[in-house]
């Protein structure tokens, strides 16, 4: 993944769990709630039937605001990833100027997770980022904990938490 793609979607994730997962601190920080996230920026969240080997969308149409789709039929801790994986399409995406409408769809395969297009490796980056901050999962590691607790902790599936893992150059 682009270094510089990783620290910029990082940085994003950052700012956004502050903004709107962290206020007031009158909830744990973990697990990040996505789908809380994503309604406070203005995102509708709904669970769909979508097509077979697809995860999850974010569409925007002109005039309306956005709304990520989430496969009824994936576990809970896949729409989890999905929906703060099509968050970061929509915090990138925001930026630009020109808010023409666009739609995001996201398959579920192993070139999907590898992500070589520059959006996904950002919204991929951003996603696990938000939900499973590299200073916490640094902190957790460095009290011993398993990659089995961490994705417990971060309510993440032990796949992401080992890609995680793996990303920041830890093992557990």
């Amino acid at each position: 993944m682009g270094t510089q793609i990783a620290i910029d979607a990082a940085a994003e994730a950052i700012r956004v769990r502050r903004e709107f997962w962290l206020p007031g601190r009158e909830r744990r920080p973990y697990p990040v709630d996505p789908v809380r996230i994503a309604k406070a920026i203005g995102v509708e969240v709904l669970e769909a039937r979508l097509a077979p080997g697809v995860s999850g969308a974010l569409v925007k149409e002109a005039g309306r605001d956005a709304t990520i789709l989430l496969s009824e039929s994936d576990s809970q801790r896949r729409k989890r990833f999905t929906c703060a994986h099509e968050i970061g399409h929509f915090m990138l995406r925001r930026k630009d100027e020109d808010m023409t409408p666009y739609s995001f769809v996201d398959k579920r395969d192993a070139l999907s997770a590898q992500g070589e297009e520059h959006d996904e490796m950002w919204a991929n980056a951003f996603a696990a980022e938000l939900l499973m901050p590299e200073v916490a999962v640094r902190e957790l590691v460095r009290k011993g904990c398993d990659d089995l607790q961490m994705a417990a902790t971060f309510d993440v599936s032990p796949q992401a938490m080992n890609t995680r893992l793996s990303a920041l150059r830890l093992t557990t």
